[in-house]
């Protein structure tokens, strides 16, 4: 349970950094926030989607096909503003994101779930 709470704060610090890194950016004229954020933001999303899975080549699956995921977004939406803007937007859903995920209040363990960590996990 402490290595899972270690990666949601690996992924949810490097959401933060890269987020704030991406606005940073709308008015800092400098190259390497716009490569430090996306690499961070690519790499929370790598971390949030690996966390989809349990079985160590699905883990690389959900992580690679995340960040592909999120890359042709990124692309797609290039093509209708310009790119200092684009990445703004993207530096603010990930702040945005990491606000909601800290503050959201924990959920309740569910009684009918019994001993079992996580629904539909069925392993002993």
């Amino acid at each position: 349970m402490a290595g899972e709470a270690g990666v949601r704060i690996i992924a949810l610090g490097a959401a933060l950094l890269g987020g704030v890194a991406l606005v940073a950016h709308l008015f800092v004229d400098a190259d390497a926030l716009t490569w430090a954020g996306l690499l961070l933001v690519g790499l929370a999303a790598a971390v949030a989607g690996a966390r989809l899975a349990r079985a160590w080549w699905l883990t690389l699956v959900t992580g690679s096909g995340s960040v592909a995921l999120g890359w042709a977004v990124l692309e797609a939406a290039r093509e209708s503003a310009p790119d200092r803007d684009v990445e703004a937007v993207v530096g603010g859903l990930a702040t945005l994101c990491v606000a909601v995920a800290v503050l959201r209040p924990p959920r309740a363990p569910d009684p009918d779930q019994g001993d079992v960590a996580h629904r539909g996990n069925h392993r002993s």
